[in-house]
């Protein structure tokens, strides 16, 4: 920004070279190492004091806001096991009033300077067409407000609560879709944050199975249950890695030496299956296998050996450890496969679909809004809390919280989505929808899309999708994506 007021401070040695680290996939690699820090020692604090400098960089050093990509969704999986509030009441820093005071400053901060940025953006940069999604998301945030009208659950609560999921779903798609100059974007910078972040999240499973005894229960048994991390349980962790999968294959697909993120993929994959969640594992399988068939059928042929050889030793080695390691693996995941086998696929969830249908039957056309769903509360918190018990399924949720009419309105925001990434297809927009499925499908088994953390990342590709029709005047040539986003 600072150069837009002033050409010499913009050609300072100083501003230049903030500005590459700002582009740099170091830059990336240190806003998800603190994230990793953060939610394994609980740093929350520092972090997101750090965050907040380095947000003030963007504003101040960047000529738009697609720094800050990395920074919103990692902030979501920073919190520690330790301070989650929900399952921690009264004990976690979150109940510190010093604390809060201080969360709730940076995060005041960060809104101010973030709509102060995207303003000038705007006003500066070339005037943009009116998003593709705007009505369908319009419509899904009327359906979230008027969810329960007309019924005696109507209230400010559930309002609010819709206010805050509608703002999960679109707000970062609206932010980035105007603060981002997507003439200049590399469309491989998605790829390379998403992969980035499975990455980070292979460590933070690796704290939750430590933390939780299962790495050391000494041939015990012990349910995965116990898989928590501070943001979510292990079905929240399986659909941000599988989303991470279909990133580390596109980059595959357009490096030089794209075996390695072949291999990097095979690693993203063998976290998912340990996060024992089995909508994850199922739908992220599926995914990464259309991604594995496009990778092998569009590549080269030199390329084509390279990536099918990474694949069968791959395949090899995971018989060969789970055919000699067996035991130890049926006690790792026993309540993974007893669950699996024992006739309950939808583990539990029968009677909260028949719940909704009941809901839903109350008041057909408006629902009843957020807070009659009695099942599946996270933690400790308590009734009448601001976080409720959902669903855990997007169509059987829209049914019951907001009717008919939410329903259409969600038909009429997936349609929408399906029309942008039918209109201009590319390999980016492929890639990005099938980092998108994992979340929509799991959300049939889950709230994924009812929980603020998760929604970030589907507004976030879809801001990157529909900024990747944007033309660049001089593509990049195809070489490693350090280079690309280094520019070197």
């Amino acid at each position: 920004m600072l150069s837009e007021y002033s050409e010499k401070i913009g050609a300072s040695r100083t501003a230049m070279l903030i500005g590459k680290f700002l582009h740099s996939v170091y830059f990336i690699a240190l806003i998800v190492g603190l994230m990793v820090c953060s939610n394994l020692f609980g740093w929350e604090l520092p972090v997101f004091y750090l965050y907040l400098l380095l947000g003030i960089l963007i504003v101040l050093f960047d000529n738009d806001l697609k720094g800050l990509i990395p920074i919103v969704l990692c902030c979501y999986m920073t919190i520690s096991y330790e301070n989650n509030p929900a399952m921690n009441v009264g004990t976690s820093r979150f109940y510190d009033p010093a604390f809060l005071t201080q969360i709730i400053v940076i995060a005041s901060a960060a809104v101010v300077l973030i709509v102060a940025r995207l303003v000038t953006v705007i006003r500066r940069s070339e005037k943009k067409p009116l998003p593709k999604l705007v009505f369908g998301f319009g419509a899904l945030g009327l359906a979230m407000v008027l969810g329960g009208l007309f019924s005696p659950y109507y209230s400010l609560k559930t309002v609010c609560f819709g206010l805050v999921v509608f703002a999960s779903l679109c707000a970062l798609y609206f932010i980035f879709y105007y603060g981002v100059n997507y003439r200049s974007l590399d469309k491989r910078y998605w790829a390379i944050v998403f992969t980035a972040i499975g990455c980070g999240l292979l460590f933070e499973l690796l704290g939750m199975y430590i933390k939780s005894g299962m790495l050391f229960s000494g041939g015990e048994v012990i349910d995965r249950g116990v898989l928590q991390t501070g943001w979510g349980m292990y079905n929240n962790v399986g659909c941000i890695i599988a989303m991470s999968l279909a990133g580390a294959v596109y980059l595959a697909y357009t490096e030089k030496f794209g075996w390695v993120f072949t291999i990097l993929s095979v690693v993203l994959f063998a976290g998912l299956v340990m996060t024992q969640s089995r909508s994850s594992i199922l739908f992220g399988a599926a995914v990464y296998l259309a991604a594995l068939v496009i990778l092998l059928v569009k590549c080269k042929k030199s390329e084509r050996l390279k990536h099918g050889l990474v694949l069968c030793v791959s395949l090899l080695v995971a018989l060969i450890l789970v055919m000699s390691l067996w035991e130890k693996f049926y006690i790792l995941f026993y309540s993974l496969l007893a669950r699996t086998f024992d006739g309950e696929v939808v583990n539990g969830r029968t009677e909260i679909y028949k719940q909704a249908i009941e809901h839903f039957k109350l008041n057909p056309f408006f629902g009843v809004g957020f807070y009659q769903c009695t099942a599946f509360r996270w933690g400790e918190l308590p009734k009448d809390a601001f976080l409720p018990p959902r669903y855990h399924n997007t169509i059987l949720q829209m049914l019951a919280s907001c009717g008919i009419f939410g329903l259409v309105c969600y038909a009429l925001h997936r349609f929408e989505t399906v029309v942008l990434f039918l209109r201009r297809p590319s390999m980016t927009k492929t890639f990005i929808a099938l980092s998108i499925l994992p979340f929509l499908l799991t959300s049939l088994f889950e709230c994924h899309f009812f929980s603020f953390g998760p929604a970030l990342f589907y507004a976030v590709l879809l801001a990157l999708a529909e900024g990747s029709e944007a033309r660049i005047a001089k593509p990049p040539k195809k070489t490693e994506a350090v280079k690309v986003i280094t520019g070197e």
